[in-house]
């Protein structure tokens, strides 16, 4: 009796340091751009991302084989920022908001058109419209996707505790920068 009173206490810290490991994705509206159809063949684009406020020059690009050797034949959804004039963005608001002694992993594939310059980008998670993360180092060769991960821990007393959660991502210089899929979890 007395090995079982004991056992029970560690058994649920057990079981709580497990699920406290285990991350829980956060929902991003539209995360992979496949939500907009476009009617047309691989290679063209609409200026508009549904879930998603965008900038100047951004939009949905249904990428070709021009873009992506090893892009499907009936093409690849991604948001463009940008272009050789300007730079472009996004910009979503999600539905959770920054919690105490939390590590946040947000996931970027950013890819770079075989076809196009790639001039660099800023990737954000971002509270309450204040950046708490950021980084910009992903290096995708032409026509390639890479990740970049960026980690933030909130630690004890945040001071966006509270705020919306929001993912921005903008290009830089005058190129164009293609995002496949974001994700964010939460641990």
């Amino acid at each position: 009796m007395k090995l079982r009173t004991l056992l029970l206490p560690l058994a649920s810290l057990f079981v709580g340091v497990l699920s406290a490991q285990t991350p829980v994705s956060i929902p991003i509206i539209n995360s992979i751009f496949q939500d907009d159809t476009l009617e047309c063949s691989p290679g063209c684009a609409y200026l508009n991302i549904t879930g998603w406020v965008v900038g100047p020059n951004t939009g949905i690009f249904k990428a070709s084989t021009t873009s992506y050797p090893t892009a499907p034949a009936s093409g690849l959804y991604v948001a463009y920022l940008g272009n050789t004039n300007s730079t472009g963005s996004i910009l979503q608001t999600l539905g959770a908001t920054l919690q105490a002694n939390t590590t946040y992993t947000l996931t970027l594939a950013v890819g770079a058109r075989a076809d196009y310059p790639f001039t660099g980008y800023l990737a954000s998670l971002m509270a309450g419209n204040v950046a708490v993360a950021a980084s910009h180092s992903a290096t995708p060769v032409g026509g390639t996707f890479v990740s970049d991960v960026i980690e933030y821990n909130s630690g004890a007393s945040p001071a966006q505790l509270g705020q919306p959660l929001q993912i921005f991502v903008k290009s830089v210089g005058t190129g164009e920068v293609n995002i496949a899929k974001v994700t964010l979890t939460m641990q």
